[in-house]
C-alpha cells in the first residue's frame, strides 16, 4: 500500500491489522502500517488515505 497524505506520503508499506479502540474521527477504518525501509514501528494511517502501490 502507498499512503497519499500525512507525514507518511509517498512511503509504501504493508498493513498489518486495523486499529481498535480509537475515536470515529475518520470515515472508514484506520490501519497499522509496516513502512519499507523505515522503523520497525508501524504508522497509523486512515485507510481513506492509502492506495494499492
Amino acid at each position: 500500500m502507498r499512503a497519499t497524505f500525512g507525514r507518511f506520503r509517498d512511503q509504501v508499506g504493508t498493513v498489518v491489522e486495523a486499529a481498535t479502540g480509537l475515536p470515529e474521527v475518520f470515515d472508514g477504518p484506520v490501519l497499522w502500517v509496516r513502512f519499507d525501509g523505515g522503523s520497525d514501528e508501524p504508522g497509523l494511517v486512515a485507510g481513506r488515505f492509502l492506495e494499492a502501490a
